[in-house]
């Protein structure tokens, strides 16, 4: 028992012999800790809430039942969409698939073998004979004995994968209800302009009938009438480019709900939503940036990396399972359930990455470069949200200057 206990003693000692890289970085918890440095230095806790601004159906505020209905049907049949949902899915069934390495494995097998033996081989007593080996095994019991956290990281990484496949899809309905509203939005000014065209076109052919009255009188020259034709064929034009642009703006909205061109013929056309319908706060929060789908994503790559890292880390160690079987084998099928034919066996198995030619380190220096472009994405994510919001803050003020402006005068 000592002798054994001392082999075991030394295995694990030479699993030593594939050391981890100098350069890289610190255990799992330091990068977990400045994981949680980087969330609150950018964008604050995830789970603050500020206020009731804004809402998840931001696009409702219009008060448009058309928009509310497209929004709606896109969010059911747009094919991008549905594509982010089949990605959660199988994250789930991979998340599910990997926490399966943290259970026991229990099975049960048999066999039935008809093996010749050489006449000069090893099996003396068989040599020149055919045997038929019979064997059955009701358990089978494997289990992976999760020391170093391999298994742990893995089953975090995989449920990582989940919530950034969530997150993107997040990102995903939140651009998809934006583009709608936008082109919903740029049709039913395009209608309005429409009909306001329209009406002059009207009344230049008015005018075009009245001045050919005057010519034929011979009140005014020819000069005139030409300068009214005119503005009736410029009026014409106009018109026909926003008919052509109204068909644009069709067709897009039914793409972007996931229908063919015609489907588009039957949004019906509403008038534009009051600009004081959507409400900003005075003072916004820049921790409510941490809310944005993306950020919440690259926060989860982050998580997802760090994990990776650790399970990369943790192949530099012995790896120990724990083997079981119970049952029985015989070359006679007559007395395979003999009490003498019972077999079973326990026992640890352990492997050692003594020698592994490279694979660990390198494989360890992917995940670790992983997981640094990953902090740079979530870096340059902040970065380019908080100028997203800048600028949109900004074109709002110019539009209500501009608005006021208007009402001045």
């Amino acid at each position: 028992m000592a002798r054994t206990i001392r082999i075991m003693v030394l295995t694990l000692l030479l699993g030593a012999c594939a050391r981890l890289p100098q350069h890289l970085p610190g255990a799992k918890m330091a990068q977990r800790t400045e994981f949680s440095r980087t969330m609150v230095r950018y964008a604050g806790h995830s789970g603050i809430v500020a206020g009731a601004w804004p809402q998840t159906a931001w696009w409702k505020s219009a008060r448009s039942p058309v928009l509310n209905a497209l929004i709606a049907s896109a969010f059911h049949d747009n094919p991008s969409l549905r594509l982010a949902t089949a990605r959660i899915i199988a994250a789930r069934a991979a998340a599910s698939g990997q926490r399966a390495a943290l259970l026991p494995h229990v099975s049960a097998g048999t066999s039935v073998t008809q093996e010749y033996f050489s006449a000069q081989g090893l099996h003396t007593t068989a040599n020149g004979s055919s045997v038929l080996y019979t064997e059955w095994n009701p358990l089978e019991v494997q289990y992976h004995v999760d020391l170093w956290g391999r298994d742990s990281d893995q089953v975090r990484a995989a449920l990582g994968t989940v919530r950034m496949a969530q997150a993107d899809r997040a990102q995903a309905r939140l651009l998809l209800s934006t583009r709608i509203a936008v082109h919903f939005f740029a049709l039913a000014g395009d209608i309005q302009r429409r009909k306001r065209i329209q009406r002059v076109e009207h009344l230049n052919r008015v005018l075009l009938d009245l001045d050919q009255q005057r010519l034929r009188s011979g009140l005014i020259s020819a000069q005139v009438v030409y300068r009214q034709q005119e503005a009736c064929a410029a009026a014409r034009r106009f018109v026909a480019g926003i008919d052509a642009g109204v068909r644009l703006q069709r067709h897009i909205l039914a793409a972007l709900a996931g229908h063919g061109p015609d489907w588009g013929q039957r949004i019906q056309a509403e008038s534009l939503p009051s600009f004081s319908l959507f409400a900003v706060p005075k003072n916004v929060p820049l921790r409510i940036a941490a809310r944005r789908p993306d950020l919440v994503a690259a926060r989860w790559a982050i998580e997802v990396a760090a994990q990776k890292v650790g399970a990369a880390r943790a192949a530099f160690y012995p790896n120990v399972n724990i083997a079981l079987f119970a049952g029985w084998n015989s070359i006679h099928l007559g007395d395979l359930l003999n009490p003498g034919n019972f077999a079973h066996a326990v026992g640890p198995v352990i492997t050692l990455p003594i020698f592994e030619g490279g694979a660990l380190r390198a494989q360890l220096e992917e995940k670790n470069a992983l997981y640094m472009a990953t902090e740079d994405h979530y870096r340059s994510t902040i970065l380019n949200a908080v100028r997203q919001i800048a600028d949109r803050l900004a074109q709002w003020q110019r539009i209500r200057r501009q608005l006021s402006a208007q009402q001045d005068t």
